[in-house]
């Protein structure tokens, strides 16, 4: 909702109350063990209950410019994005160095 607030302080739009609700579904697939486990986002649903003395056109373009202006919702639709590092006990640690034992 900062996204909203900051795009309606921007276009000038009159955002009066907003409201949001969300959910998502998860599951996760694969073996502990084998270190094969997959975890993943079904779906994320979002319900918005706008209250603006704008017209419709206007509040459609803010939630437009929102939704496309959200860093964390631009970075799921990524995952290429993410680069992990880690260090272990003060010392750089390479995954790739210790591959899992199992296979599927």
């Amino acid at each position: 909702m900062t996204q909203l607030e900051r795009y309606a302080q921007m276009m000038k739009v009159d955002l009066g109350q907003v409201k949001a609700n969300v959910g998502f579904s998860v599951s996760s697939e694969g073996s502990v063990l084998r270190q094969t486990v997959q975890a993943k986002a079904e779906k994320i649903n979002i319900h918005y209950d706008v209250v603006s003395n704008d017209p419709p056109d206007r509040v459609a373009g803010l939630m437009r410019n929102a939704r496309n202006g959200c860093y964390a919702r631009q970075s799921f639709g990524r995952p290429e994005l993410f680069e992990d590092t880690i260090n272990l006990n003060g010392e750089p640690f390479d995954l790739a160095d210790y591959p899992a034992p199992g296979g599927n």
